[in-house]
Parts: C-alpha cells; sequence; structure tokens
C-alpha cells in the first residue's frame, strides 16, 4: 500500500462523516504504463442505507447488484442506474458514500 493511502479506519465511521472526510481528498490511479490519473473529490452524498428510501439497499435489501456495499467500510465500487450513468461509491458501516463523477 503506497505510504499516502487512507487506512481501512478512515473509513469506519458513519456515513455523514465520511462524507465529510472525502472531501478534497485526492482519488490516484496507476496505470500499468506508468501514467497517473488523479481527480480531487468536490462533492460527496450520504445515503445511510436501510433507513433511506432512496438507498438502493432500502430495508436491507441486498441484490447481486448492491452486495458491494454491505461489504468492509472503504470498498468502493461502481454501478449503472438508468442505462446510462454510472456511480461511483464508497461503504461506511454498511451505508454509502456516493462520489458524483463529471
Amino acid at each position: 500500500m503506497p505510504p499516502n493511502s487512507l487506512k481501512r479506519e478512515f473509513y469506519d465511521t458513519s456515513c455523514i462523516e465520511l462524507a465529510r472526510k472525502l472531501l478534497g481528498t485526492i482519488l490516484v490511479r496507476q496505470l500499468e504504463d506508468g501514467q497517473r490519473i488523479t481527480a480531487k473529490i468536490v462533492e460527496t452524498e450520504c445515503y445511510p442505507g436501510a433507513d433511506d428510501k432512496a438507498s438502493h439497499s432500502f430495508d436491507g435489501k441486498k441484490t447481486r447488484r448492491n452486495g458491494a456495499m454491505f461489504m468492509k467500510p472503504g470498498t468502493a465500487y461502481v454501478y449503472n442506474i438508468y442505462g446510462i450513468y454510472q456511480c461511483f461509491n464508497i461503504t461506511s458501516n454498511g451505508r454509502y458514500v456516493l462520489v458524483p463523477i463529471a
């Protein structure tokens, strides 16, 4: 793990707190050819999972599509909605933070 990587404990917090902590964080992807791609998180949305009717896991519903959100805090996953949009999420104790991407 690179020295500046966030540790698992960073994500093991409430959804609201994680959404706040992620603001300003720089995401880095190192490609096989050595190229680095970076992006700064400038917006987040907190979805408290089972308690939130807007959440794709409302009422504890676990499906193949949303199974990642039930994994360890800090699990990142992307899912498609409406057949045209991709949503990037990061898990937080059975809940998730949506990071809008342009």
